[in-house]
């Protein structure tokens, strides 16, 4: 039994080690864009195969705890909920590595003032996986769904930052190619932002051993964006 609970233990702590590492790659992702350092960028890139091998790591865990203990009740929960959490978190790691890829394009030409509301949102999203991370740890539903709720402001951000780019786009014809690689990054913090609302209703999961009874808040839709104003 005290071997068992401490394989339970390790799956958890492997998947908050992942939370942990994907959390400072999309850090430095924002570094290296907001400071224009493609020496960062091409670390962040590199790093994107650790994540992957952590993610696998976790996989056999799972296979070998389903294999050796057969698991119930809450701890089959953890186990299978750990496949999919770790499967998110390996997401946020390859939209984090997308955002570095983009950066070396933005790093050509002069900077361009859309960037710092790009930054604040990559920010506000870092802190939101942060905080899911941390309620998944702590096995805080209560934490969980504070970032399970605020899912809706981001989309808001979202939708609002990309009206202002298509606008910028209007007004620059010329700077299309550099203003589509920032909807592409601002997307990108926008589907972090929905890992981060998927891990916290898998950790609502977990601890209740059931999903959230009402349905996520959520902003207008892609293609909304002047309803964000």
């Amino acid at each position: 039994m005290h071997s068992f609970e401490s394989e339970m233990q390790q799956l958890i702590t492997s998947v908050a080690k992942l939370g942990g590492a994907a959390e400072e790659q999309l850090g430095r992702a924002l570094d290296a864009l907001q400071r224009r350092d493609a020496g960062l960028a091409a670390e962040v890139i590199a790093g994107d195969a650790g994540l992957d091998a952590m993610e696998a790591d976790i996989e056999k865990q799972v296979a070998g705890l389903f294999v050796r203990r057969q698991p119930m009740a809450t701890d089959l929960r953890v186990s299978l909920s750990s496949i999919k959490i770790a499967s998110a978190i390996e997401r946020v790691g390859d939209l984090a590595k997308n955002t570095a890829r983009r950066s070396l394009v933005l790093d050509e030409q002069p900077a361009l003032k859309i960037l710092q509301p790009i930054l604040r949102f990559g920010k506000e999203t870092l802190a939101q996986f942060s905080e899911c991370m941390e309620g998944y740890a702590a096995r805080d539903v209560g934490r969980a769904m504070e970032v399970w709720k605020r899912d809706e402001q981001l989309d808001l951000l979202y939708n609002s930052l990309m009206a202002d780019i298509m606008a910028e786009m209007e007004q620059s014809p010329s700077q299309i190619p550099l203003y589509t690689q920032t909807m592409f990054i601002s997307k990108n913090m926008e589907r972090i932002g929905d890992h981060a609302t998927f891990i916290a209703e898998m950790t609502h999961y977990i601890v209740t051993g059931a999903p959230p009874a009402e349905d996520r808040p959520k902003g207008p839709p892609d293609g909304s964006f002047g309803m964000a104003k």
